[in-house]
This record gives C-alpha cells, structure tokens and sequence, in this order.
C-alpha cells in the first residue's frame, strides 16, 4: 500500500482509501463519506475516482456485501 497524500485538505493517504475499499466501499461518494477525502476543495477527486475504478476493475462483483459506515468510522485510526 502507498503512503501517497491524495487529499492534501484533510491529510488522507492513499492506504486509506485502499483501507475503505477493502471494506466495503464502493464509490468516490463512498470514500467522501469515509474519510472525508475529497470534501474540502475538491482537486483530489479525479484521482480519488481513478483510485475506486482501478480496485473496482480488479474485484469480482458481490451484490449482497455492503458497507457498515458507523462501523468504519469507529475503527479508522489516523496515522
């Protein structure tokens, strides 16, 4: 995983997106809510979109898997 700064506004890692995909996330929407990437000035959003499709590409799709945001924002740790 990458310790790439995506969202320099709010000091997220690319780790950490990576983090929410892999538990569930599935959208930049998804990634905003989560860890709040994306939701200051907006300039990291094409690479935050980039980011989710290129995982999204690579993961067999799962209809019945969905993401437990409260859960998700009580488990994120900051670095």
């Amino acid at each position: 995983m990458s310790k790439q700064l995506v969202c320099i506004c709010n000091m997220v890692l690319e780790k950490e997106i990576l983090e929410a995909l892999g538990k569930g996330a599935r959208t930049s929407s998804d990634i905003q809510k989560l860890t709040r990437a994306g939701t200051s000035c907006g300039r990291c959003l094409p690479t935050i979109d980039a980011i989710v499709e290129e995982h999204l590409e690579n993961l067999p799709h799962d209809p019945q898997r969905q993401i437990d945001f409260e859960e998700w924002k009580n488990t994120r740790k900051k670095d």
